[in-house]
């Protein structure tokens, strides 16, 4: 049976997701005398462990804050050196784990726990609609429906923060970013994810023939992958990779930014070039589209390209998509948020990072590029909820951790102790979303 928890919410933060952005919202809050809970539908750093091996390109100290470590090494643990380049499941282990094990988040980041929905208690969607001057959303609680292995339950909250991230929800893989036919019959043959080590790549593709759709990090990470399988196992029956990607007028395949400051980005991308360049085992597809697929009778796949020349059909055993992904926006349906038409993030804040793009002075699209837009960005038009990391940044991949952790120190600027919240609320501007 289905039951509502109450708590004093006005008291209680409610934070969706325990990745780094999660994590260290849920620490700077209990700093602040917060009741605050974690809920996550996986473990402590789902996506990154996801990831696996996978190399990221900024060091540590561009994916921790000072509060993390200082109260890290408060408690006897070892933190990694600020230059050190961590595996993704690394810095799950590593650095979020023991951060949800701090004493004042013990008890409060629970695992297994998925949000499918948030609205406000005894107010609809339709209610408290800002341009009437109906301010009834503004003191009723947030109301969080929450699945468990033992049943789903309703639970309160005065302020809600989405750290949900993207990686769950992958992009389709056909034309104009639609699902290319019978691309949801053959779902179970489409890995939309890279696989998270060496050994599983290995079993999953050796001696394959694979179809490697994408040209971004993680299509030149594939590339990487496919190209150690080959040299790892010379002997065996060869590795056939097929590989559709966009043509964007580059010399390369990947581009490479000029002087890039993050090394490990740098080798990723050239090492890819050259993959792409001289490998036997690989056929590039350039400007291709999917337009089909179809399972064929000897248990492989049968896949229908659009192409230059005209229509093209090639044969493969598995799928590697790696086209994206892009935020869910179902969980918060039922509350007033802005998103913007292209990026599917908060309009406000995805408004403030395409004007700072466009600005004649403003930044480039790179992500080491991207700053902080300031606590008003992060406003939306429903009351103490707030979307924070990639998910902010909706469709736009530029999103960089650092600037995740910028948004926390944000999201407290305007919320502060849990008195100054509701004093916040109480006056906050009625604000609907530029652009």
């Amino acid at each position: 049976m289905a039951r509502i928890r109450h708590s004093s919410e006005s008291n209680r933060l409610a934070v969706i997701g325990a990745g780094p952005v999660g994590l260290e919202t849920a620490l700077e809050a209990a700093s602040r005398g917060w009741d605050v809970v974690v809920y996550e539908s996986g473990r402590v750093g789902e996506h990154l462990h996801r990831y696996g091996e996978t190399a990221l390109f900024t060091p540590f100290g561009m994916n921790s804050t000072p509060r993390g470590k200082e109260r890290l090494r408060t408690e006897g643990h070892r933190v990694p050196a600020e230059d050190e380049i961590l595996g993704a499941r690394d810095l799950a282990e590593r650095y979020l784990a023991p951060i949800a094990a701090l004493p004042e988040l013990r008890g409060a980041v629970r695992e297994g726990c998925r949000v499918t929905h948030v609205g406000r208690r005894a107010v609809t969607k339709t209610r408290g609609v800002v341009a009437t001057g109906d301010s009834s959303r503004q003191t009723c609680a947030f109301l969080l429906r929450v699945e468990t292995a033992e049943g789903t339950s309703f639970e309160e909250a005065g302020v809600v923060v989405d750290a949900t991230g993207v990686y769950g929800q992958p992009n389709a893989t056909g034309p104009g970013g639609l699902p290319a036919v019978g691309e949801e019959a053959v779902h179970d043959r489409i890995d939309r994810h890279l696989p998270p080590s060496l050994a599983m790549a290995r079993e999953r593709y050796g001696s394959r023939r694979v179809l490697l759709v994408g040209d971004g990090h993680s299509a030149a990470t594939a590339l990487g992958m496919f190209d150690t399988l080959e040299k790892d196992a010379p002997r065996r029956a060869p590795l056939c990779v097929e590989w559709v990607c966009r043509d964007r007028g580059r010399i390369r395949p990947f581009e490479v930014v000029t002087d890039d400051p993050l090394p490990a980005r740098r080798d990723l991308m050239d090492a890819a070039n050259r993959i792409a360049a001289s490998s036997p085992w690989l056929t590039t597809h350039l400007g291709a589209e999917i337009v089909s697929y179809e399972a064929a009778g000897n248990g492989a796949l049968r896949v229908e390209l659009a192409t230059r020349e005209g229509r093209k059909r090639i044969e493969v055993d598995r799928v590697l998509a790696l086209v994206g992904y892009r935020p869910d926006l179902s969980i918060t349906r039922e509350l007033h948020v802005h998103h913007c038409y292209a990026s599917e993030g908060p309009m406000n804040l995805a408004s403030a990072v395409l004007a700072a793009r466009l600005a004649p002075s403003g930044v480039a699209g790179d992500c080491l590029a991207q700053v902080s837009h300031g606590p008003e960005s992060l406003r939306n038009p429903e009351p103490g909820f707030f979307l924070l990391g990639s998910k902010s940044y909706g469709r736009n991949a530029a999103f960089l951790l650092a600037v995740g952790h910028r948004q926390i120190q944000d999201v407290f600027t305007l919320i502060g102790s849990p008195a100054a919240s509701r004093a916040s609320l109480e006056t906050a501007p009625s604000t609907s979303s530029r652009g």
